[in-house]
């Protein structure tokens, strides 16, 4: 059942990321609603459902942004990747780790998609001339901000997606 969720709730978070989102931007940041539920279900499911939500999210956003389709596929699919090795490693999920996950993961998708946008051609609004700089500029105006929404916004997440998994029974919380 969690897997037939995915497309729905994908399109909706991704509606509400480019609607809403901007309305509650400050510094240039905002949160990145797809990640945090994408990271959220990832940390509570197999791999292969946390794929295809990564999956369908990336694409969900990617068809309403200016990016290519499948910008944002990879560094989501990347992060579930890595949630799934550590996953294992847990006996469960507590605050300490929904921060960093919330936190490597933004850092994760926001660099992967800036890469693949700078080798797709696609030039940063604020980059005056290529190199370091760039990068440097993009970390500073846009990925902080990013990062301290996420912080905030992957506990409420996190609570509303349980609640999902546990009504739909998707709680697939592996244990060994």
């Amino acid at each position: 059942m969690g897997s037939f969720l995915s497309l729905p709730i994908m399109m909706l978070a991704a509606a509400l990321q480019v609607t809403v989102m901007p309305q509650i931007s400050v510094l240039g940041g905002r949160p990145d609603l797809v990640l945090l539920i994408i990271v959220s279900w990832a940390l509570n499911s197999t791999l292969e459902q946390a794929v295809l939500w990564a999956f369908i999210g990336g694409i969900c956003k990617d068809l309403l942004s200016a990016a290519p389709v499948g910008t944002s596929v990879i560094g989501l699919i990347l992060i579930v990747f890595a949630i799934n090795i550590i996953r294992q490693q847990l006996f469960s999920v507590g605050i300490f780790t929904l921060i960093w996950v919330s936190l490597v993961g933004t850092v994760i998708e926001q660099v992967s998609i800036f890469i693949i946008l700078l080798l797709s051609g696609f030039q940063p609004e604020f980059a005056s001339q290529l190199g370091y700089g760039v990068l440097f500029d993009q970390f500073r105006l846009f990925i902080v901000p990013t990062i301290v929404y996420n912080l905030i916004g992957i506990i409420p997440v996190y609570v509303i997606v349980r609640v999902i998994q546990r009504a739909v029974g998707t709680n697939l919380r592996l244990t060994r």
